[in-house]
This record gives structure tokens, sequence and C-alpha cells, in this order.
């Protein structure tokens, strides 16, 4: 490899892992924590990335209205994120906070902004879920109570949902 090239690979690889520290940082990790410390046993068990499928229903009869894949990264300190199959142009990014609510049960909250077909800003949905681990921590069952809401801020319909969930991993 010419003289180039390899500084050109240093670079990469330097900018690489100085991106990943302040991902880390901003995740809550690198501050001191006994994760960061190299303890993995600190970890909440719901701290991960998960793969589910969400089972919107009707709130009153339970009938299945629809169902979207999604994913979620949950991090360390409270804060999630959350993606799913739906159009991107429909919706905005979805985040959330998380708390462990004791004997494998956590509420999560979550917001994302709606946009309407000509990419105007339609309003907000909020959602509320509470999630049980099973005993391995590795996959979940869940309820979801959410709202609608218009570019005024007001409340337009509300909705169900299940939701079912299992750890990415190899």
């Amino acid at each position: 490899m010419n003289t180039s090239k390899a500084l050109h690979s240093f670079t990469l690889v330097s900018v690489s892992a100085a991106a990943t520290m302040l991902i880390l940082q901003a995740c809550g990790g690198g501050d001191g924590n006994a994760y960061a410390a190299g303890d993995p046993s600190a970890l909440d068990p719901i701290v991960g990335v998960w793969e589910s499928t969400a089972t919107i229903q009707n709130c009153s009869s339970g009938a299945v209205v629809s169902s979207f894949k999604g994913l979620a990264v949950f991090n360390v300190g409270g804060t999630a994120s959350f993606g799913n199959s739906r159009p991107p142009s429909s919706q905005g990014a979805t985040f959330g906070t998380w708390r462990h609510d004791g004997d494998g049960r956590y509420s999560v909250t979550l917001m994302l902004m709606r946009f309407n077909p000509d990419g105007t800003f339609a309003g907000t949905q909020k959602a509320k879920a509470a999630r049980t681990l099973s005993a391995d921590g590795n996959s979940y069952t869940g309820t979801v109570t959410g709202q609608v809401i218009d570019a005024a801020g007001t409340v337009v319909s509300t909705y169900c949902a299940t939701d079912t969930g299992s750890r990415v991993g190899w």
C-alpha cells in the first residue's frame, strides 16, 4: 500500500472511531458508568436493539386494523429511538423514553411527527407502551395506547395495539 492510501485508510479509521465515541457519549456510555468500565451485567435487560411486530386494533372491538414491522434501540439512561416499515414520507423519526417498572415490566413513551402526502406537517403521534420481557430477556410482549394529534394540537383519534419483539442478535 502506498503512503497516500495508508494515510487515507488511517484517516477513515480515526474519523470512524471518533464518531463511535461521540455516539457512545450521546447514548450514555463512556461516562464512567459500570458498562463503560467493562461490566455488561450492569446493563438493564432492555438495553439493546429489538425487532418487533405491532398489530393495530380497534380499541372497542379488538378487530385487527393493520400491522407493521418495527425496530427499536433502547439506550443506557432511558432514551430510545424507533423505526418501522411504514413509508418514510408519512412520518419523521420516532424518539422516546423508557422506565423499568420492576419484575421485567417496562413503560415506554414515544412520539413522532406526521406528514401529509404533499409533505406538509400533519401533526404528531404519541404512544405509551407497557412491555414485559421474557425470563431470558430476549423477547417481549406488550400493549400500546396512542393518540393521533393534528397540526393545531387537537387529538383527532386514538388507537390500541399489541406488539411482540425479540432481541436482534446473531
